[in-house]
């Protein structure tokens, strides 16, 4: 797995939402300052890149029929029929004005037109830089990730469930194996992880959740994460998988 799709992973486990994957996502998290250093461009270049950015955004229904690739798949996310999506074309070349319920229709209709535009977006060059380089950002993952959030898993405990290959050391042999685990860390053990995460060191986040899995959930031997391909951290659960350490550890 590429570092940055790691980068990625993390970013969703740990701040509970997609990562920024517009300029504008990124820009309100780090600011345009910030966003060119980290793109390797004048600041002027990122304000470009946000007017050119917000011009694409469908807004009307004949951009949103554009987008969504026809009449048919745009009814289908307004959730009306495609004579509905064709008067709202009618209205709309004739300059009237939607009444409070079509407009919310339309509203649906627009949201998911600039969803889809978005979930397109494949970034290259400089703008790839700049997204790649956000989701690792100190800045950004303190910006992004909610005080409460933090502090519940960090002090709270936390519900993790994952897909990982891990290496276990028993001290006599060597296990490596993809796992699917689904357990929680009480009190304070996912406070080293997550400070190294929100400081933007994802292998010392890593080596850090290796050493708590090698310490609380089996005690005496040595573990060592590879590729992680799904990551979620949740509330403490403990009708979720087992908890550790134990009441009595």
């Amino acid at each position: 797995m590429a570092i940055r799709n790691q980068a990625a992973v993390l970013w969703q486990a740990w701040i509970g939402k997609q990562p920024p994957r517009t300029v504008r996502e990124g820009v309100d998290l780090v600011g345009v300052d910030e966003a060119a250093r980290i793109a390797g461009v004048r600041p002027r270049t990122i304000k470009d890149w946000l007017r050119r950015e917000e011009r694409a955004i469908p807004r009307t229904v004949g951009q949103a029929i554009q987008e969504m690739g026809g009449v048919d798949q745009a009814a289908q996310a307004a959730g009306v029929k495609p004579r509905t999506i064709r008067e709202w074309l009618r209205g709309e070349r004739r300059g009237r004005t939607p009444g409070q319920r079509q407009a919310a229709h339309i509203g649906k209709l627009t949201d998911a037109a600039k969803k889809q535009h978005i979930e397109r977006q494949k970034p290259t060059g400089n703008q790839a830089k700049l997204t790649n380089g956000v989701i690792s950002s100190p800045k950004a993952r303190q910006q992004a990730m909610s005080s409460r959030r933090a502090a519940r898993m960090s002090n709270s405990g936390a519900h993790l469930s994952m897909s990982a290959k891990v290496t276990v050391d028993t001290g006599r042999r060597k296990d490596e194996r993809w796992r699917n685990i689904s357990m929680n860390f009480r009190d304070d053990v996912m406070s080293g992880p997550t400070n190294s995460f929100l400081n933007g060191d994802d292998a010392g986040a890593i080596g850090k959740l290796g050493e708590a899995f090698g310490e609380h959930y089996a005690p005496g031997t040595g573990w060592q994460f590879g590729e992680i391909r799904g990551f979620q951290i949740g509330e403490f659960n403990p009708g979720a998988g087992g908890v550790f350490p134990d009441s009595g550890y």
